[in-house]
C-alpha cells in the first residue's frame, strides 16, 4: 500500500493550481481600485462641500454644486462631532444666563480681609460713622491674647501662666463728691487715677480740680497707688509745656507711683480750642507735655479712645510712650501695645455715682 497516494489524494493536478492563483490575483486587484476609487471619490467630496468652486464663463460667475456629482449618503466628519454641539449648546445657555458675583458676599470677604490680620482697623465714630484706618506694621503690635481675660463679678483680670498678671484701678474727679477710699481699697481696687485739673476749653484758663488734694491725701493714706490726669486744651507747644509745668508745681513734694495721664479731646456739644488745630500738629502739642513730665522724673501715659489716638491725633508720631484705651467694649481691638484699658463704667464701693474702671497689665509702682 502507498502512503503517498493516500496524503496527497486531495491536492489538485498543477494546472488548476495556476488557474486558482490567477482568479485570486485579478480579485485582489480588483477590490483595490474599486477602493481607491471610493476613498478619492469622498476626499473629493467633502473638500468641494466645505467650498463650492467658482467657475468662470464669459464674465458670468456659477458654482458648481458637488452634491449634484455626488450619489448616497453626504454626511461628513463634521456632522458626526457630537461633542461641539453640546459645546455649542453649553456656550448658548451660558450667554443666556451669565453668573453674576454676589456683591454682598465679596464686600464681606473684603471686610475680613481687612479686619482679620489685614492691613486696616475699623474706627466707629462718635456720629456713628465708620472709616477704615492703616495699621503702620513698624509699631508695635497689640499682642494681648483676648483668651487670657476673665471676668468676675463685672471686673476684668488678665492672666499668663495660670498667674494673675493685671491691676485695677478706677479715675476719680471733683464730680465723685466724698469717697471713703478705705471701702474702694477693700474693694479690690489698686490704684486710682486722680483728676489734677484742666485747661478751659473756651477760655483757654488753667485751673486746678477743686478735690484734687483732699483726694491725693485720702486715696494714700488708704493705701493706694495714685496716678493723675491733667485735661488739656493747649494749641500750642508752649501752651502744653505750661500745662505740664502746673502739673509738675502742683505735685511738689508729693509722690505718686502711677503715671501723669495726659489726656487731650473735644468737648461735647460744644466749640472748643483744639478744634482750631489739625491732627498734624496735635502731636507734637501731646508730644511737648509728656516730654517734659518725663524729664522731670515721671511715668506719662497718653489718654483717649480709638478714634482720637488713630484718626485726631496721629497717634504714630508719638507711640513710644504708654497708651490709656478708653474703649468700653467686651474685647479691645486696638491694633498697637497699649498698657491701660478703661473698659467700664461700675458702681465702686465708696464712691458715690458709678466710676470708670481700668485693668492695667503693668505694675507701674515697681516700674
Amino acid at each position: 500500500m502507498r502512503k503517498d497516494d493516500e496524503f496527497y489524494k486531495d491536492e489538485p493536478e498543477d494546472g488548476s493550481k495556476s488557474l486558482i492563483g490567477a482568479a485570486l490575483l485579478f480579485s485582489g486587484v480588483t477590490i483595490l481600485l474599486i477602493v481607491g476609487a471610493v476613498l478619492l471619490i469622498n476626499r473629493d467630496a467633502i473638500s468641494f462641500k466645505k467650498k463650492q468652486t467658482p467657475v468662470a464663463d464669459n464674465n458670468v460667475s456659477a458654482y458648481v454644486n458637488v452634491e449634484d456629482y455626488i450619489s448616497g449618503n453626504d454626511i461628513v466628519s463634521d456632522d458626526l462631532d457630537i461633542w461641539n454641539e453640546y459645546l455649542d449648546e453649553k456656550e448658548k445657555e451660558e450667554e443666556e444666563n451669565p453668573v453674576i458675583a454676589d456683591e454682598d458676599t465679596d464686600e464681606e470677604e473684603k471686610k475680613e480681609d481687612l479686619s482679620e490680620g489685614g492691613t486696616k482697623t475699623k474706627v466707629v465714630k462718635a456720629d456713628g460713622s465708620e472709616t477704615w484706618v492703616n495699621i503702620n506694621k513698624y509699631l508695635a503690635p497689640n499682642e494681648l491674647d483676648n483668651a487670657s481675660f476673665v471676668l468676675k463679678n463685672g471686673r476684668l483680670d488678665y492672666y499668663t501662666d495660670g498667674e494673675k498678671a493685671s491691676y485695677t484701678g478706677i479715675i476719680v474727679d471733683k464730680n465723685d463728691d466724698y469717697i471713703d477710699y478705705s471701702k474702694v481699697k477693700r474693694d479690690n481696687i489698686d490704684f486710682v487715677l486722680i483728676k489734677l485739673g484742666q485747661r478751659g476749653y473756651a477760655t483757654g484758663a488753667i485751673t486746678l480740680d477743686e478735690n484734687f488734694y483732699t483726694n491725693l491725701k485720702n486715696a494714700k493714706d488708704a493705701g493706694l497707688h495714685v496716678g493723675v490726669l491733667f485735661s488739656s486744651q493747649a494749641i500750642t507747644r508752649e501752651e502744653a509745656e505750661e500745662e505740664a509745668q502746673f502739673v509738675i508745681d502742683s505735685l511738689g513734694e508729693e509722690k505718686i507711683d502711677y503715671p501723669v495721664c495726659f489726656y487731650m479731646n473735644f468737648v461735647q456739644n460744644d466749640k472748643c480750642r483744639i478744634e482750631n488745630i489739625t491732627p498734624e500738629e496735635r502731636p507734637s502739642i501731646a508730644k511737648a507735655f509728656m516730654d517734659k513730665i518725663s524729664e522731670n522724673g515721671y511715668n506719662c501715659i497718653l489718654y483717649g479712645n480709638k478714634e482720637w489716638l488713630l484718626c485726631n491725633l496721629n497717634y504714630t508720631t508719638v507711640s513710644y510712650y504708654d497708651i490709656l484705651l478708653d474703649q468700653e467694649e467686651d474685647l479691645p481691638d486696638f491694633p498697637y501695645r497699649f498698657k491701660m484699658w478703661k473698659y467700664a463704667t461700675k458702681d465702686i464701693s465708696g464712691v458715690s455715682g458709678k466710676s470708670e474702671l481700668i485693668i492695667s497689665f503693668i505694675d507701674y509702682s515697681v516700674k
